[in-house]
């Protein structure tokens, strides 16, 4: 008789004690706290894993000349994207490293505007389906320093294109060579291509 009597102690103490901590979070959450007071506030969140995974290529030859009636003197192949996740990502440039050391005597602009003696690369999204000849919302590479340049939203699994794109001064050497390597980041965004 005693152990069924310590037992039921024990699960009538235990069910008071249980019913008194819920009536206390219950209570907690509309309790006012008053200004320069303190109060505790239990929070409860979820993490949503999600793998973020975008493939483009990562060589990209291209030409640029003067000689072309475009505005834009860059011919690249295309630059495909896609997005394997399923949530949307926006695809920025955080840095580009440049180097025009063999092209004498000229000199980097980070905005597409060039003098005489100037280069400006960046990257344009596909209008259509072809080699842009415009420079119209070119998001212009900035040598080597750290920016942070949109160039491409994609929804889930969605493929997306680039070209690179460029104009240079007259004053260029067109024989000459230079290297543009851009560093890229993938994050997720709940901003979504129209």
């Amino acid at each position: 008789m005693k152990k069924k009597t310590l037992f039921l102690q024990f699960a009538l103490a235990a069910s008071l004690l249980f019913s008194t901590a819920a009536y206390a979070a219950e209570k907690a959450s509309v309790r006012d706290i008053p200004i320069g007071g303190s109060g505790q506030m239990q929070m409860v969140g979820t993490i949503e894993p999600t793998l973020l995974s975008v493939t483009m290529p990562t060589f990209v030859p291209f030409d640029i000349s003067n000689s072309l009636s475009t505005q834009n003197k860059v011919v690249s192949p295309k630059i495909n994207v896609k997005n394997n996740s399923n949530v949307p990502v926006q695809v920025d440039v955080a840095y580009a490293n440049v180097d025009i050391s063999n092209l004498k005597n000229t000199t980097w602009s980070d905005d597409g505007i060039v003098k005489a003696n100037q280069i400006a690369i960046g990257l344009k999204e596909e209008d259509g389906d072809k080699l842009p000849e415009d420079l119209s919302h070119v998001r212009w590479l900035q040598a080597n320093k750290e920016q942070n340049t949109n160039v491409l939203i994609l929804d889930g699994n969605q493929n997306g294109t680039l070209y690179v794109v460029g104009t240079l001064g007259e004053k260029v050497s067109e024989s000459g060579t230079f290297n543009v390597t851009p560093t890229f980041v993938v994050s997720k965004t709940s901003i979504t291509e129209d």
